[in-house]
């Protein structure tokens, strides 16, 4: 399949955009093992790896059956990938490769509702892209079928069949779901994408086209108006579900600066029996959309530089709260402070526990959370920070009175 070329009419213009090929693969592997390791490799680098789980035989009866092709999960999302590669097509003749597609496609759909089934029905320990492992119980997912064609030539408007069950499916391209990893850099992004379009059945190859409608009417979109109890916090920052630009793209390294944060909490030593949790912090900070990365992470390394060369008495630190409208992501603070040390630690957890409480009240429920990460600079030649986490969720029991002594630390 060749470069796709958009032409995208805009108010501000007209614009080109060029989808690549999908990635090359290697010439000495059989393909369709290749094919699916490329898929997971998109998802690991685009994303994250901690979210990418690999496939695993399960007992079914008196046999064994695969667990999908890959799993991707994060947060509340998951997603099984079932991938069909086609080594070489009879160009020639357009029915007898639709015919192809549908069988192979129809498969994939009861392969994907099979695994999803099996989980559901009984938890299974996965091991993730960076080699380890967590328990998975289906029933607490909002499960997608993610179907990834790879396929020398589709003839012209091939429409997939449709999902099977009450499972929603997505069929596409693997240039295309390396499209999607390579354009939001997010596995929380594409995700929610890939559930909102689930269902609308669209011309195989033709998912960059319908992102891009998408696109285009978020930006059209009215921003909902601010919560009441969110109106205090700070100025409102109004972000699109489908940005039309790359992500990065006017400033890939202030934009990276959470993905680089993400990578030092995930490989941070920790017990085994808390991988599930750190999985659950890291979904969380990736739930910040898209569009809000790059000013974060301009304001943090603008923080990083002032505090840098503090040279003042005591401990200066810089805070950005960072508030969802509401539920669409989980509430986080972020702050820089000139050094570190245990009262500053203490300090930083108030913080946290402090905004918790603002938003959620004495009795939040489980779900309720807020997420904190620390940089302080580091002691060590070849990096620029340490990064410390605490993340808070559920009801505390915070009394009124100790919080508003809290509060008045930070006034």
């Amino acid at each position: 399949m060749a470069e796709l070329t958009l032409v995208l009419e805009t108010a501000d213009g007209t614009f080109i955009r060029r989808i690549p090929d999908a990635s090359p693969l290697p010439a000495d592997d059989e393909r369709g093992y290749a094919v699916e390791d490329a898929s997971r490799r998109a998802a690991s680098v685009f994303g994250m790896p901690d979210f990418v789980f690999l496939p695993k035989q399960q007992r079914n009866g008196s046999g064994m059956r695969e667990l999908g092709d890959g799993i991707v999960i994060v947060g509340s999302r998951a997603a099984v990938l079932q991938i069909k590669s086609r080594e070489e097509a009879s160009c020639s003749v357009a029915s007898k490769e639709s015919s192809w597609l549908t069988k192979n496609i129809e498969k994939a759909h009861r392969q994907a509702n099979g695994t999803i089934r099996r989980l559901t029905n009984t938890p299974a320990i996965l091991t993730n892209a960076r080699g380890r492992s967590i328990i998975v119980a289906g029933a607490t997912y909002q499960w997608l079928s993610v179907v990834i064609v790879d396929h020398p030539e589709v003839p012209e408007g091939y429409l997939p069949p449709s999902g099977q069950g009450n499972t929603p499916a997505v069929v596409l391209m693997r240039r295309d779901w390396e499209f999607l990893f390579n354009h939001l850099y997010s596995t929380s992004a594409v995700l929610a994408y890939l559930h909102r379009v689930s269902g609308e059945r669209v011309k195989l190859g033709g998912e960059p086209r319908r992102y891009h409608e998408f696109a285009l009417a978020d930006l059209e979109a009215e921003p909902d108006p601010v919560a009441p109890e969110l109106a205090g916090l700070g100025p409102a920052v109004s972000t699109a579900r489908a940005p039309l630009n790359p992500a990065g793209r006017d400033d890939m390294a202030a934009h990276l600066l959470l993905r680089v944060i993400m990578e030092d909490i995930a490989r941070t030593p920790l017990e085994e029996e808390r991988e599930a949790d750190r999985i659950k912090v890291l979904a969380e900070l990736d739930s910040l959309p898209v569009e809000a990365r790059t000013e974060l992470g301009r304001t943090l390394l603008g923080f990083i530089s002032a505090l840098g060369s503090w040279t003042g008495e005591g401990i200066r630190t810089e805070t950005r709260l960072v508030a969802p409208n509401p539920d669409a992501f989980t509430p986080m603070v972020f702050m820089v402070a000139s050094q570190f040390n245990e009262d500053l630690r203490h300090h930083f957890h108030s913080r946290v526990d402090l905004f918790h409480y603002d938003l959620h009240g004495r009795e939040a429920a489980d779900r309720q959370g807020v997420v904190g990460v620390l940089l302080t600079p580091s002691h060590r030649l070849e990096r620029l920070w340490d990064t410390t986490m605490f993340a808070v969720g559920g009801s505390h029991g915070y009394e009124p009175a100790a919080m508003e002594e809290v509060r008045a630390t930070f006034a």
